[in-house]
C-alpha cells in the first residue's frame, strides 16, 4: 500500500467514525466530507501529515513578538521488552518578559490524533499533557519541507501558543 493510499484510508476511517452530530448542520454525507477534506489544500498551504515527525532541531522565531520556539527530536530507540519505538523530545518556548517554558519527555511515542481545524489525522508526539508536536506537510509547490506544529495549552485547556516550526538547516 502506498503512502497516499494509506492517507486516504485513514481519512476515510476518520470520516466514517464521526458521529452524525459532527457532520455539519445538514448532516452532509461522509463522501462530501471526504471531498472537502481532500481539497483542504485549496484553502491552506499546509496540512496535517500521518508521517512521524523527523529527528532534528525544529525552530520558529517571530520578528514581531520576538517569541522563539524550538523542538529537538532525538533518535528513535526500540525497547527490547516492548513493541514500541520511543524518542527523547524537548521543547523550549521563550517570550520577552515571560518565563521560559521548557518541557521534555524521554519516552515520547508517536500516535495518530485528530487535529483541528477540520479534525484531520496527524502524527503527534505528546511532550506533556499541555504540549504536543504534530507533523505537517506542504500542500503547494512553493514549499517542499515538512513542518511541525507546536501546540501548547494553558492550565484551562485554552490554546496559548500555536506555531509552525521549520527544520533547522544548521549543523
Amino acid at each position: 500500500m502506498s503512502c497516499n493510499q494509506f492517507k486516504v484510508l485513514v481519512l476515510l476511517l476518520g470520516v466514517a467514525c464521526q458521529s452524525r452530530a459532527d457532520r455539519g448542520p445538514l448532516g452532509e454525507p461522509a463522501g462530501d466530507q471526504l471531498a472537502s477534506i481532500l481539497t483542504e489544500c485549496d484553502l491552506d498551504s499546509v496540512r496535517p501529515s500521518t508521517g512521524a515527525p523527523a529527528e532534528g532541531l525544529w525552530v520558529h522565531q517571530s520578528r514581531v513578538t520576538s517569541q522563539r520556539v524550538a523542538a529537538m527530536i532525538g533518535p528513535a530507540k526500540a525497547l527490547a521488552d516492548q513493541a514500541q519505538v520511543i524518542r527523547r523530545v524537548e521543547t523550549l518556548e521563550t517570550l520577552p518578559g515571560a518565563d521560559t517554558i521548557r518541557l521534555a519527555s524521554d519516552t515520547a511515542s508517536v500516535r495518530l490524533e485528530l487535529i483541528p481545524p477540520g479534525g484531520r489525522p496527524a502524527a503527534v508526539y505528546p511532550v506533556s499533557s499541555l504540549v504536543l508536536l504534530a507533523s505537517y506537510e506542504p500542500c503547494g509547490l512553493g514549499m517542499r519541507e515538512p513542518l511541525l506544529r507546536y501546540l501548547r495549552r494553558d492550565a484551562d485547556g485554552q490554546v496559548a501558543t500555536d506555531v509552525l516550526l521549520q527544520r533547522d538547516a544548521g549543523p
